[in-house]
């Protein structure tokens, strides 16, 4: 055992005392230097910042103001784009950035005649910019009251949609009326929709001849005919409505045009204003670069001076301690990986005294050392055999043994789940019930094992086509899969949905047994943005039902739950 009797070192042979004395030097040296750097810097720091109010602003300031013309130009094409006619406050497209725009127009100012000159053309540019900007303003504007208007005339056509009745058991005559007057409800919805004057008019034909079609009926009731005059005005004020709106629209695309012309002359006038200043800017910076380089000569005079008083203390630091802890950690290094070598312990300062306080340490953690990675091991092996084992049951308990897909169970669990997040982030979930049409007469003709075979590829799709949309798909039962799309609207449920057909229609899966010669699907659609209180089984069962009126209307076909003007499905 070696002894561990405290050794007391000398005080002016520590290494901390030796460190500390050159360390002290050079930071004498140290302070000198700073404090001249200081005083030119300080010069330095004054030239640079004349250089920076006279010029630097004025240059960003001239960008800024080109940066503006052109960000109110796309400003009002973006309004174009995506104008929110459901937001009823308006922001004018010529106010705050106008103010913004005379605000840095403000702050420049000239001081060569060819700078006022440019200055001079951005006024003249501004004032019919700004009135071509009033102009698109008040062209918005009347489009968002017409878009108004169409809402109000979408809240008429609803109410009559209730208010027709519906049902088995209304009288042939009275069902052929319902059917008309709803046919001419769906064709005034379009004509809210309708792009162009062509498709307008076709619309309006067709709606012209199914009123005839009920005007002329024997025998309608007051109420019917009372329906009927309220549908032929909405109709008529939805036609006149849509023309106004598409006639507005061409001229607002023409105000369009003529702000962003004026918004390119303005911009590039602007940005000649900003190089004729960076120009201006650059010629400063060199008589401040000549300063720089006088400040450059004078630190690399001390800088050499430095480094030789560094390359002393260096020497010193090298030969009196980084060698001995050089020495001393490659030791301990060695008997880190097992290596027993002998350990330095000469000398009278710390270094020696740690190398004795190290064999100390080594002799009493060997042993315990080598105890502790044993037993480490073996935990370690036994918690990756359990780690592995728990992987596998859970995949196994999540799995369908025939299609390698989500089974039900797992898909229900991680339904709930989602459910109550999208509560709280106000998210959309959509359902997507799957059944391939005429499959018991697949099995029937090609076997079971054809059946179980045209099951995993068909889900392999659904899986591929689901992941990709960071969804979830699962056997629901037999032939039957249930898909889950995270934040997704009714409508991209329905793209969704007819792409899932078409990808299974592609893959040309024959089946003699169905009327379509190949494998198809019937598939049912269920959207809900769900609130606290909502069932979730409501959904699943829109879902089912969605499915059943597909396979009701002929197969290979996609049905959505019954939505009126696209009002969500009441979940309680």
């Amino acid at each position: 055992m070696i002894s561990t009797t405290t050794v007391k070192l000398d005080p002016r042979k520590q290494l901390g005392f030796r460190l500390n004395l050159v360390l002290l030097c050079v930071l004498c040296f140290y302070l000198i230097t700073t404090a001249y750097s200081i005083c030119v810097l300080w010069q330095q720091a004054q030239e640079f910042k004349n250089l920076s109010n006279i010029h630097f602003e004025r240059a960003i300031h001239a960008a800024e103001l080109s940066r503006d013309a052109e960000q109110i130009a796309s400003q009002a094409l973006e309004k174009m784009i995506i104008q929110d006619y459901s937001n009823v406050y308006y922001q004018s497209l010529s106010n705050t950035p106008g103010k913004v725009f005379e605000s840095i127009r403000s702050k420049l100012y000239a001081n060569t005649p060819k700078e006022q000159a440019i200055l001079n053309d951005i006024d003249d540019m501004t004032k019919p910019y700004f009135k071509t900007l009033k102009i698109l303003d008040s062209y918005l504007l009347k489009e968002q009251n017409l878009a108004l208007q169409q809402k109000f005339i979408s809240k008429s056509l609803r109410n009559l949609q209730v208010a027709i009745p519906t049902g088995e058991d209304l009288a042939p005559q009275q069902q052929f009326f319902s059917n008309l007057f709803l046919k001419a409800i769906n064709i005034t919805v379009l004509v809210q929709n309708s792009t162009s004057r062509g498709e307008l008019q076709r619309q309006k034909n067709n709606l012209s001849a199914l009123m005839a079609n009920m005007y002329y009926m024997n025998k309608l009731s007051p109420s019917q005919s009372s329906l009927l005059n309220d549908l032929q005005q909405t109709s008529e004020q939805a036609f006149s409505i849509r023309q106004r709106f598409q006639s507005q629209h061409l001229a607002t695309l023409s105000a369009i045009r003529q702000t962003r012309q004026y918004a390119q002359r303005l911009s590039a006038t602007s940005f000649d204003f900003y190089m004729l200043l960076k120009n201006a800017t650059s010629k400063a910076t060199q008589k401040h670069d000549a300063l720089i380089r006088q400040v450059i000569i004078n630190i690399v005079l001390f800088s050499i001076a430095f480094l030789v008083l560094t390359a002393f203390a260096y020497w010193f630091i090298q030969h009196y301690l980084i060698y001995r802890l050089h020495r001393l950690n490659s030791v301990m290094l060695k008997h880190v990986n097992g290596l027993i070598v002998p350990i330095p312990q000469t000398g009278s300062d710390e270094i020696a005294a740690m190398g004795k306080a190290f064999s100390i340490f080594v002799e009493a953690t060997e042993v315990a050392k080598r105890t502790s990675i044993e037993a480490r091991k073996e935990v370690e092996n036994t918690n990756a055999k359990l780690i592995e084992l728990n992987q596998s049951l859970q995949t196994l308990s999540h799995t369908d043994d025939l299609t390698q897909i989500s089974n039900r169970r797992h898909f229900f669990q991680y339904l709930t789940s989602y459910w109550e997040k999208a509560i709280l982030r106000n998210y959309d979930v959509s359902l997507i019930m799957i059944d391939l049409d005429w499959f018991k007469l697949f099995n029937d003709r090609y076997g079971h094992q054809a059946g179980d075979k045209c099951l995993f590829q068909v889900s392999q799709i659904f899986k591929d086509e689901v992941d990709h949309a960071k969804g979830m798909v699962a056997r629901y039962g037999g032939e039957e899969f249930i898909v889950l799309l995270p934040n997704t609207k009714q409508y991209d449920a329905l793209v969704f949905a007819n792409q899932l057909s078409k990808k299974v229609k592609e893959t040309n899966i024959i089946h003699e047994g169905s009327q379509k010669g190949r494998v198809t699907l019937s598939l049912g659609i269920a959207s809900h943005n769900p609130k606290k209180g909502d069932d979730l089984d409501k959904l699943i069962q829109l879902a089912d039902q969605a499915l059943y009126q597909a396979k009701h209307n002929g197969r290979d076909q996609v049905s959505e739950s019954v939505i009126i003007l696209g009002s969500p499905p009441e979940l309680s």
